[in-house]
């Protein structure tokens, strides 16, 4: 799947928000070593008030406070999932043993390349994101930068992406990363549920999608939006190589029949 290039179009769209309503909350913090920072206190408070889960990809980890908060997290039953690179079982100083030895569920990726996202997603809403790892380094030695998010539609993607490095490239069966079902009764979101829900076949039956353009509306799947509406579902369908308004507002026409009355 290559989730990719539409998230660059959700973003667009969750960032910019739509008329009349409010963006999502975004907040970009910065630390250097010629100035204090607050960008670690700032993370510990986000992890303290975690009340469901905790998912942690993260290239290096070795910061200790940080590690005790999360292992503080999992100690009040909150679902916290983390895959780190490789090497980072072993290297003196990292947090991977005290999680481990703590029952966190922890797991190193070895095999498809190395892992350097820096993300953590709270609670399926807030995405925190950036240059910022999480070693004792950060802020220290270096410019960094890390980005709140507060967005449920980022949030999905980037626990899809999580989803697909733990389960599908390492097999590892964390069951907890699966996605919510959709169905609210709201007309658009049910749009969006179909469109996710439909196969190659489904979309060739759309005047004028051809196999090569089917295949790629199911590759690029899933669609998500911060503010829906038609428009903002036929934003989404732009991102796919190979479409344009005309074919986006026929296959809306078509998956969504009756929806938009």
């Amino acid at each position: 799947m290559n989730r990719y290039a539409s998230v660059t179009a959700l973003l667009v769209l969750c960032l910019a928000g739509a008329v009349g309503a409010v963006p999502c909350d975004v907040e970009a913090l910065f630390a250097s070593p010629l100035a204090g920072q607050n960008i670690e206190l700032r993370l510990i408070d986000e992890i303290d008030a975690a009340e469901e889960q905790i998912l942690i990809a993260m290239y290096s980890f070795s910061d200790d406070e940080l590690g005790a908060a999360v292992i503080r997290a999992h100690q009040r039953d909150v679902d916290i999932y983390v895959l780190l690179d490789e090497g980072q079982e072993t290297e003196e100083g990292r947090e991977s043993p005290n999680l481990a030895a703590a029952g966190v569920p922890t797991a190193v990726e070895h095999q498809a390349g190395l892992l350097h996202h820096s993300f953590v997603v709270i609670d399926r809403q807030v995405v925190i994101t950036g240059s910022y790892d999480w070693s004792d380094a950060a802020g220290a030695d270096d410019f960094e930068n890390v980005v709140i998010i507060e967005c449920t539609a980022i949030a999905a993607e980037y626990i899809a992406e999580f989803s697909y490095i733990a389960n599908d490239l390492m097999g590892l069966g964390w069951s907890g990363l699966a996605l919510p079902a959709t169905g609210t009764g709201d007309p658009c979101q049910e749009c969006l549920a179909r469109l996710n829900e439909s196969t190659r076949e489904d979309f060739e039956e759309c005047a004028g999608v051809d196999t090569h353009l089917a295949f790629r509306l199911e590759e690029y799947r899933p669609y998500s939006v911060c503010y829906c509406s038609q428009a903002a579902i036929e934003t989404i369908l732009l991102g796919v190589p190979g479409m344009d308004s005309t074919l986006a507002q026929a296959i809306i026409e078509y998956i969504c029949e009756d929806l938009f009355d």
